[in-house]
């Protein structure tokens, strides 16, 4: 059954920002924003009874970091490749070591180092150049590529308040409140920003299918990934899931028709690297 689990997880993952590019071109970044996670949050529709005041208390702290972090994926997915974007996504391993070191005691070791290393080497070739000075003077020059490394470090800190928070509420329960203020938080910036709930419905008239398709997609690759959990532990499950990263270069190549070859490689560098964070 983990396989299962795991084939949904990678997928959806994969997929989720193939949708994401698709409902962010040619719209506001914070009106796609609202729109990619309100269709998130509705999606977890046949488990809203595990809402409970408790979840919504503890979640508001980190909804607030998850409502500035996911408006920077979207507005990243709209600024630059998404073959680039899916391996910096994951680049929140690496902050996580410090996050959790500082806040959560957790130890940094000698394999948690090398790991970092070889995933640091690994995005030198989703902007490959001549010299590894280059290729790294070519992620700082794309804006997408910065705002997704920012977004990556505000979640790592976002998981560690879920890391303090998740030992005494439902996981499930705390992961939909989460969804549900950042909606809120969206949709308040936006009503003030454009003062008419107009612009919201044209952009749900116009972008319903991969609002559809990236909703499920963001939604229930979460729920995969916990029931990856009661099979396989977290050290497992969280590089094998950053191998959607592959699927998603796969589905760029030939939706978008971006060039893949080379960051396939940085993509696997990433992959092996948190796998050895994990060890």
């Amino acid at each position: 059954m983990v396989y299962l689990w795991l084939i949904i997880r990678i997928t959806l993952l994969g997929y989720e920002r193939i949708a994401g590019k698709k409902i962010t071109t040619h719209e506001d970044e914070i009106l796609s924003s609202w729109a990619f996670f309100f269709f998130s949050f509705l999606a977890f529709f046949p488990f809203f009874n595990h809402i409970s005041f408790i979840s919504l208390k503890s979640a508001i702290f980190s909804g607030t970091i998850y409502a500035f972090s996911f408006f920077l994926y979207v507005y990243a997915l709209a600024n630059e490749d998404a073959s680039v974007i899916a391996p910096l996504y994951n680049m929140n391993v690496i902050f996580l070591i410090i996050t959790t070191a500082i806040f959560l005691n957790e130890k940094i070791t000698i394999t948690k180092i090398l790991g970092s290393l070889l995933m640091l080497y690994g995005v030198s070739f989703l902007k490959k150049d001549n010299n590894l000075k280059e290729s790294y003077k070519n992620i700082l020059k794309s804006k997408g590529a910065v705002a997704m490394l920012i977004s990556s470090g505000l979640m790592a800190i976002g998981r560690t308040i879920d890391g303090y928070f998740i030992r005494n509420i439902d996981s499930l329960s705390y992961s939909i409140s989460i969804y549900l203020i950042v909606s809120i938080y969206f949709f308040i910036v936006t009503m003030i920003k454009y003062k008419s709930i107009k612009p919201h419905i044209k952009i749900i008239k116009n972008k319903i299918s991969p609002l559809i398709s990236g909703g499920i997609s963001n939604a229930y690759s979460y729920i995969a990934l916990l029931n990856m959990f009661k099979y396989i532990d977290v050290s497992i499950a969280e590089p094998v899931s950053m191998s959607s990263a592959l699927i998603t270069a796969f589905f760029a190549k030939f939706i978008f028709k971006e060039k893949v070859a080379i960051r396939i490689l940085g993509t696997i560098l990433l992959i092996l690297g948190a796998f050895i964070i994990y060890l």
